[in-house]
């Protein structure tokens, strides 16, 4: 009997219809994936004391286990700093992750509802970013969210449909020229909805996904073949980045903002000025208190001072978060909520590279997807709160629950007991 494969393996079917309802609605609707991870959520609670029979390996373990530790210091950090009751909000979904991850584990949906969830998320994500767009009169891209926690999505999403991609190219299976044509018009909504998004923090991590995908497929045997692809790559981005009047544009604007912060260093209101200024002052702060954080209402307060003291300006004073994941966390929950969570990052990138290169193509993809969401997370945090945003964050965890679950299933199957 022949094994399942990336496009046609057996799944729950509930888990199913939640996962492909959660990537179709997450660009084109204001919350309704919320809705969709909470039937998730009720249903991962509903079936947990099962968990216990699931025959995790270390790599998992370790992965489980840094994200309750995570979410455990975090809700204490909070709770000591009396903090407003919406910082409890990111540990608490951390901690619903991990039921998440093991339920998926025991119920993985199928392969195909990622694949279609993620085909009908770019298509009316950029269909709906598009109509926007002509009703504001603005030609930035932004769904119902901001431009840059959508740019970061729909290049997550088109990363993850390329992967697929790959699979398929390497991989003759039935339906091949069908599947072939909705995983490309997926993947290049995906793209075009980074690119009308203008979010250069994004861009920044396209580098990273390439060397990962040579990780992932480059041998000896087609060491020229990949060599004609990157190359191809490099001329292609050059090409776009030189006669793109939006790309030329936002490079420019590089160029704008760093001298507008030479000159005005933290009172700077640029987009890049400012989150130096803010950087700059929240580092200050974390010096007094490294450990345990400041919580939301002291940082503000404290920020605030500093405002009025002329020691930052009013545009980096009134930002709504620094614009750094980890230096929010740190700000937030204390320094071993944030070695908590790099720990987690790190241990999944590790479980994730471990098969990056493995014989079996199914189970190589899937870490490759993986790998690609870690490590563009990490790119993305560099100048956006992408852990703290409720439809960042849940795309992350749900991303991450699927493809371990999806992992676990396939491990099992090919290597039985």
């Amino acid at each position: 009997m022949a094994l399942p494969t990336l496009l046609n393996g057996p799944g729950s079917r509930l888990t199913s219809v939640l996962i492909f309802l959660f990537y179709a609605t997450l660009l084109s609707t204001k919350d309704v994936y919320s809705y969709v991870i909470g039937a998730l959520v009720i249903f991962s609670l509903w079936k947990a004391p099962g968990s216990r029979f699931l025959k995790l390996d270390k790599k998992e373990k370790y992965i489980l286990f840094w994200m309750l530790v995570f979410a455990v210091i975090s809700i204490t950090v909070t709770a000591w700093h009396g903090a407003y009751v919406r910082s409890f909000e990111v540990p608490v979904k951390f901690a619903f992750g991990v039921l998440l991850i093991l339920s998926l584990m025991r119920f993985p949906p199928k392969s195909t509802a990622l694949w279609l969830g993620l085909f009908t998320g770019s298509v009316t994500g950029l269909a709906v970013a598009t109509w926007k767009m002509w009703q504001v009169g603005d030609f930035k891209a932004f769904g119902f969210t901001g431009a840059i926690q959508f740019g970061n999505l729909a290049l997550s999403m088109a990363v993850l449909l390329i992967v697929a991609l790959c699979w398929l190219i390497t991989n003759p299976t039935a339906g091949r020229r069908l599947w072939g044509a909705i995983i490309v018009l997926g993947a290049a909504c995906g793209l075009l909805g980074s690119y009308y998004s203008g979010t250069r923090g994004g861009w920044v991590a396209i580098p990273f996904f390439i060397a990962l995908f040579l990780l992932a497929y480059m041998r000896r045997s087609n060491f020229f073949a990949c060599g004609v692809v990157l190359m191809a790559l490099v001329a292609g981005m050059g090409i776009l980045a030189y006669k793109s009047p939006l790309i030329g544009e936002r490079i420019a604007l590089i160029h704008q903002e760093m001298a507008e912060y030479e000159a005005n260093g933290t009172s700077s209101a640029s987009s890049l000025g400012a989150r130096f200024a803010i950087w700059e002052a929240s580092w200050a702060l974390l010096k007094e208190h490294p450990v345990l954080g400041l919580g939301e209402v002291q940082y503000r307060r404290e920020l605030q001072q500093k405002s009025e003291e002329g020691l930052v300006g009013a545009v980096p004073a009134s930002l709504a978060n620094t614009h750094n994941t980890f230096l929010e966390f740190w700000m937030l929950y204390g320094v071993l909520a944030l070695t908590a969570l790099l720990a987690m990052l790190l241990s999944a990138a590790w479980y994730f590279l471990s098969y990056i290169r493995h014989e079996d193509s199914t189970l190589r993809s899937y870490a490759l997807g993986g790998v690609c969401l870690i490590g563009g997370y990490a790119i993305y945090g560099q100048t956006q709160i992408m852990l703290s945003r409720n439809n960042t964050l849940l795309f992350f965890l749900c991303t991450l629950a699927v493809l371990l679950g999806l992992m676990y299933q396939r491990r099992l199957t090919i290597q039985p007991g």
